[in-house]
């Protein structure tokens, strides 16, 4: 009986030591983990700053899932979730659904308000410097919504937005419309201007540290606008654009098309390094002012600390560690 037992602890020893090895040597592009849900998913995953990954579903939920693939909670709405959730400075996940609302949760997985459009919100939310939400919706408007739930202003958009704004740092919101308008509010709700394409535009705008806006259209065009609203170049791309840009650290903008290609686009060949280090100052000073969090599209919160490394520093630890791999 104690060999037997000595014989099945030698075993599950064993059998730790060889998972452990398994996970330490795991090779790049393997699964980590998945989890299920019970409808599709087409919403982007957001990153809190303590690792916990939200993202909704076409089952009507907004999941809130640990990094070991747990999950911490869910959230259920009243359709599905096609929607991108942001991250406010404070935590809180604000998100639309197909049922007509948008929700703010806390990070406890309670809900802190809800508004309601005219229709569904697929838009994913951009959060202003002074705690502004905007978000458009199929109703056809784009809404400004205070911190604690209470409309701000709605501007009529004359046409489905299924793009999701992006935030100046002089308070401006960029988004398209599905009347073939990229429009430029003020952060009043006024109109400051738009730019007409000849289809609709469903990608979601980014903005280059000299103010140029990038988006795509269903015209196939992809296009870059000046801070004023005139065109400054655009490309052909034979197929439409609902992607939304991505802008390297050396400027390269990428974006795909539904003609089957990612596209690099090179921004000006002035691009220096003093321009990555001023690319992220091209949004309102806030914790969410674009689709994607970032010009990187990381889809992750910064956490606030108190002090903190100056980009340039991190950037040569970076190199170093890289030197001694």
């Amino acid at each position: 009986m104690v060999r037997n037992m000595k014989k099945i602890i030698a075993i599950l020893i064993i059998s730790i030591f060889l998972i452990s090895l398994c996970s330490v040597y795991a090779a790049d592009g393997d699964v980590k983990w998945d989890f299920e849900t019970n409808g599709i998913v087409r919403s982007s995953p957001a990153i809190a700053a303590d690792g916990t990954i939200y993202v909704g579903s076409g089952d009507t939920y907004i999941y809130a899932i640990n990094p070991n693939g747990s999950l911490k909670w869910e959230f259920e709405t009243g359709a599905g979730v096609h929607s991108s959730p942001s991250i406010g400075p404070d935590g809180t996940i604000y998100v639309g659904s197909n049922d007509n609302f948008l929700y703010a949760i806390n990070p406890n997985g309670s809900p802190k308000w809800e508004l309601e459009t005219g229709s569904g919100v697929r838009s994913s939310p951009a959060i202003g410097a002074d705690g502004t939400i905007y978000v458009g919706s199929l109703d056809g408007y784009v809404y400004a919504i205070n911190p604690n739930g209470s409309l701000k202003w709605e501007f009529d958009a004359d046409g489905d937005v299924e793009s999701s704004p992006a935030i100046g740092p002089d308070g401006t919101i960029y988004v398209g419309s599905n009347n073939d308008y990229l429009y430029a509010i003020n952060p009043n709700g006024t109109e400051k201007w738009y730019f007409e394409a000849d289809k609709d535009i469903r990608s979601s705008p980014a903005i280059g540290p000299d103010g140029t806006i990038y988006v795509g259209s269903s015209d196939n065009y992809f296009y870059a606008i000046n801070p004023n609203g005139t065109e400054k170049w655009k490309h052909y791309t034979y197929y439409n654009v609902y992607s939304s840009p991505a802008i390297g650290p050396d400027g390269t903008i990428y974006v795909g098309t539904n003609d089957y290609y990612l596209y690099a686009f090179q921004s000006s060949s002035s691009w220096t390094y003093a321009s990555y280090l001023n690319s992220m100052k091209a949004y309102a000073n806030s914790n969410w002012p674009k689709f994607g969090q970032n010009n990187f599209n990381l889809h992750r919160a910064i956490p606030l600390a108190p002090k903190s490394l100056p980009i340039d520093r991190i950037m040569k630890i970076l190199e170093k560690n890289k030197d001694e791999e």
